[in-house]
């Protein structure tokens, strides 16, 4: 049977990326909005929102028109969302891509979604001069901070004024695409995920709901947001006012003295940065009792794991679950859901559990390929409709490629993926349920 969230339906607004994001960014205009884990600079709401204007403005002067592509190639820092938001500004794609590829595969990303701007960190700015030599669509190529030796974002919009910034008034949400990330998809080679402004609103909208927050919360975020885990954790920040500290790489100790500095409340973690902080010593050398909250997601935990976590550390640990193309897809509360679980389905949104052999649905209880609808499911595959048309069918419900049920409660458990699965004489054996097998022993400790 079909499952729907026992959160009542939630209004999404059908505007632009860009004005929802400018709208809230004027309402905590003197709060501190980011801080560098490595520098300690900061950026206030207030900075954000005037540099996404500069940046905007400058954009626009160097030729980026509606539809164009801006890519991002950088680690985290302060300026990605400002891009980000300022590319949305000018009716631009933002696609995203992981800083450390290879010069080939640079190539074969951009080669298919043509980026006019690229944006990048210093450290792979020369392998992009060569990119660029083999994907002529490239124009600008700037270091998304700052830098003494390459051209920057600093640079661009050192002497941009506000007065430039353009408002498009002729996009779409619902059909214009804003972010482009890639995305293996629920199997195969990367494909362009196309995210409409209507799909990044709601994926902001339905986090408010996902992850529990205040504005008094302090997040630190290290996941890189050119995967869309990090992008809509540093995007829903803005939008609900908390202050986050952004760091390019993750280190137990590192991340410790931050909690230490700054009051850390809230982590948002992969399975191996909690296993990292759950192996090390170095948790009571310390003061973490700011900590209260760590966030989990990108593949299963395994439950002892998180039994012993909450204990060692004294936090709440809260799995999650989505996809590139579709998330959040799910909400939890920490004691009130049990660990195994991602939570309940989130707000406007319907999931059904389907057979792998009939595609006949199925109960609680029943493990099944997962399918999902709402308003975060992507538009589709860029370039590749027959992609597309294998994972969303006719009746526009999206196939996850993920494996899970929901119990009597309503609780999803999510398994494994469809494609990881080993057959074994005659069984579909979980990678999942091996790894937590492993990770009892005391080697893995």
């Amino acid at each position: 049977m079909i499952q729907q969230s026992p959160f009542p339906d939630i209004i999404i607004p059908k505007v632009p990326f860009n004005v929802y994001m400018l709208k809230h960014l004027t309402l905590f205009e003197k709060k501190v909005a980011f801080i560098d884990g490595e520098s300690g600079r900061s950026y206030t709401f207030a900075d954000v929102r005037r540099d996404v204007m500069k940046c905007t403005s400058e954009l626009v002067r160097l030729g980026i028109q509606p539809g164009d592509v801006v890519a991002m190639c950088c680690s985290n820092c302060l300026e990605y969302p400002v891009i980000t938001i300022a590319a949305a500004s000018c009716s631009a794609l933002v696609t995203t891509c992981n800083p450390t590829y290879t010069e080939a595969e640079m190539t074969k990303q951009f080669s298919h979604s043509q980026p006019i701007a690229v944006f990048c960190d210093e450290e792979n700015y020369l392998e992009l001069t060569n990119v660029a030599k083999k994907v002529p669509s490239i124009k600008h190529i700037f270091i998304a901070a700052s830098s003494k030796k390459y051209p920057s974002l600093k640079d661009l919009i050192r002497n941009a004024s506000l007065d430039g910034y353009p408002v498009y008034n002729k996009i779409n949400p619902t059909e214009d695409t804003f972010l482009l990330p890639y995305s293996s998809g629920t199997t195969g080679l990367p494909k362009g995920v196309m995210l409409t402004h209507y799909n990044m609103v709601s994926i902001t909208e339905l986090c408010k709901i996902s992850f529990l927050s205040t504005p008094n919360d302090i997040f630190y975020l290290v996941l890189p947001m050119f995967h869309i885990y990090g992008m809509m954790s540093v995007m829903k920040s803005l939008v609900k006012g908390t202050t986050m500290v952004i760091s390019k790489r993750f280190t137990v100790e590192s991340f410790f003295g931050l909690v230490e500095r700054y009051k850390i409340t809230s982590l948002l973690a992969v399975p191996p940065m909690v296993l990292a902080m759950y192996n090390s010593p170095l948790n009571s050398k310390y003061d973490l009792s700011s900590l209260i909250r760590v966030f989990c997601g990108a593949a299963p935990l395994p439950l002892g794991v998180s039994v012993e976590v909450q204990k060692k550390l004294n936090v709440s640990l809260i799995q999650g679950w989505g996809l590139s193309e579709a998330v959040p897809l799910t909400a939890s509360f920490g004691g009130a859901i049990p660990l195994a679980s991602v939570g309940v389905i989130t707000a406007n949104t319907l999931i059904k559990i389907v057979d792998l052999g009939s595609g006949k649905v199925l109960g609680p209880n029943e493990e099944g390929e997962i399918c999902c609808k709402g308003p975060q499911v992507m538009k589709g595959y860029y370039k590749n409709p027959s992609a597309t048309t294998q994972c969303i069918d006719y009746d526009g419900w999206f196939h996850t490629g993920d494996i899970g049920y929901y119990d009597e409660h309503g609780l999803l458990y999510v398994i494994d993926r469809l494609k990881e699965l080993i057959k074994y004489k005659g069984f579909q054996v979980a990678p999942a349920e091996l790894e937590a097998e492993l990770l009892k022993h005391p080697v893995c400790y």
